[in-house]
């Protein structure tokens, strides 16, 4: 009788806590590392939705505009972003502003 107590208390301290962590907020997705921006596309999505954000536009525009590969004007992607040397004048190329 003990043990079914003792086992009916953990249980009920367990559904409480494994409650009061779900009704916690979610984490806000994190904001963009850059704090200047060279395109006004991706200066918006990070105002709007941080890194989330910024990369779901990026990739849309790539598509549209038949890029495979982000790697085609970033030398390093997460968390920076680095662009090639001549990735913003690629990205201009293409009509982006």
């Amino acid at each position: 009788m003990v043990k079914l107590a003792l086992a009916a208390s953990i249980a009920t301290v367990i559904g409480a806590l494994t409650f009061a962590n779900m009704s916690e907020p979610f984490a806000a997705d994190p904001p963009c590392v850059a704090k200047t921006f060279k395109t006004k596309l991706v200066e918006k999505a990070c105002k709007e939705g941080g890194q989330k954000k910024a990369k779901e536009v990026m990739k849309a525009w790539n598509k549209s505009k038949k890029i495979k590969s982000c790697n085609q004007c970033h030398t390093k992607l997460a968390p920076k972003y680095e662009l090639k040397a001549d990735g913003l004048e690629q990205y201009k190329k293409l009509g982006g502003e």
